[in-house]
């Protein structure tokens, strides 16, 4: 249980620092590219497949928004099936990205970022079935 606090504020700050780096670009540019620099490490940042936030693109895609958001939720709330939904999550992201590769469609941001909260609530309730799992028989 210790560990859940920090994981959910862990999350929280991942949902939330995407958002602000289109606020601060006015106002405070240099925290703006900070963040902006940090999430380019984990995602694409292709602005035509952002969220736009007063006129700027979000500091991730639609699908990695997704994904931190779920993380947020799955690693509060405690899913029975967290593994069948992380396995259904992968297949459903994998079928969407090759299907674009194939150029079967076009851009669907709101599908994607659905697909990344799916992944997202998999994961983060994942870890958190893995860490109860664990504190419980470190406790017995």
């Amino acid at each position: 249980m210790k560990l859940r606090v920090p994981l959910a504020i862990l999350a929280l700050a991942l949902t939330l620092a995407p958002l602000a780096a289109p606020l601060l670009a006015a106002s405070h540019p240099f925290a703006a590219l900070l963040i902006r620099n940090f999430f380019s490490r984990l995602c694409h940042q292709d602005r035509d497949r952002s969220f736009l936030l007063d006129g700027s693109a979000v500091a991730v895609c639609v699908r990695c928004m997704g994904i931190y958001w779920g993380a947020a939720v799955g690693a509060l709330v405690r899913l029975r099936m967290a593994r069948r939904l992380l396995v259904v999550a992968v297949v459903l992201n994998l079928v969407d990205v090759a299907t674009g590769v194939m150029h079967w469609h076009g851009n669907l941001p709101i599908f994607r970022f659905f697909l990344g909260l799916m992944l997202g609530a998999g994961v983060g309730a994942l870890v958190q079935w893995v860490h109860l799992s664990t504190w419980e028989d470190s406790t017995a």
